[in-house]
């Protein structure tokens, strides 16, 4: 039983570890793509192009019952408010907003799916949670509160998608995904035709790469891996691990030793990642 436990961690690491990597880069990329297009120019894009590569990936599939139409919209909702918060906040406090994700996806997992809450995912996404908000406290706060409520609503999105996906977990991804991306630009399109600003050159060109391949194909294929290896609190409660990566990040990118409080916000995210990861066996733990 023990070394079975061990194995399924081991196993949801090799998923875990590039994700948290893809995911700590994201907002950089992201952010700098919005100095040259506007939200849903930039979002259309990423949404098209990978949707099209998961097109070609699958066989050419795509599903349009009602739950993959409803994985299209939450995937859509979370990423356009998402962009649209990041174009006012900094990328260090859409990290933090967004990774309020966690505290949603527990009971909308409970109501969609009767996933029952354990209590050391509970605990887990609480302490992960406290560590992001220490964390907060050292990054840039000119943010306007207009874009912070549109990164916390588009984290609601997010845990609703997360929770959706999780429920479709025996079907083929790759049509899901397919369908997910290219219905899923259609609401970035119609906003593009009322904010079609873009400013072409190599910078975007570069950020566009990242947005699509990495942060869109990749990103995708290990959340969505992930979330199928494992419950749903467990999996999002895991997630803390990027705004905590993302002190390694600033702190690499800048030169400079992270600020006391940064260091123990992180250090919390990643006691909340263990404490929803550990049992004594490989059992599911206890439940509230």
């Amino acid at each position: 039983m023990q070394n079975q436990a061990r194995f399924t961690n081991t196993a949801l690491a090799k998923w875990l570890v590039p994700y948290v990597i893809v995911a700590s880069l994201q907002y950089q990329f992201t952010k700098d793509g919005l100095s040259y297009a506007s939200p849903f120019v930039l979002m259309t894009f990423r949404y098209v192009f990978t949707g099209i590569i998961f097109y070609f990936l699958g066989g050419r599939k795509i599903q349009l019952d009602r739950d993959a139409l409803l994985v299209a919209g939450f995937s859509s909702a979370s990423t356009l408010l998402w962009a649209v918060g990041l174009d006012y906040v900094s990328a260090g406090d859409s990290a933090v907003l967004s990774y309020t994700m966690p505290l949603f996806s527990i009971p909308i997992a409970f109501v969609v799916i009767r996933e029952k809450v354990l209590r050391r995912e509970l605990l887990g996404a609480l302490v992960g949670f406290s560590g992001v908000v220490a964390y907060s406290f050292t990054l840039n706060h000119g943010s306007q509160p207009l874009g912070a409520t549109f990164t916390l609503v588009g984290a609601v999105f997010w845990a609703a998608y997360s929770v959706y996906y999780r429920k479709l977990r025996s079907r083929d991804p790759i049509p899901i995904l397919t369908t997910q991306f290219l219905v899923g630009s259609i609401p970035g399109a119609v906003g593009s035709v009322f904010y079609p600003q873009i400013t072409p050159g190599i910078n975007l060109l570069i950020d566009l790469v990242y947005i699509v391949l990495f942060s869109g194909v990749v990103l995708f294929v290990l959340w969505n891996g992930l979330l199928r290896r494992g419950r749903v609190g467990r999996i999002t409660t895991m997630a803390f691990a990027v705004p905590a990566m993302t002190i390694l990040v600033d702190s690499i990118r800048t030169l400079t030793l992270p600020a006391s409080l940064a260091v123990a916000g992180g250090i919390m995210m990643f006691i909340g990642v263990f404490i929803a990861n550990w049992s004594r066996d490989s059992g599911e733990g206890t439940r509230l």
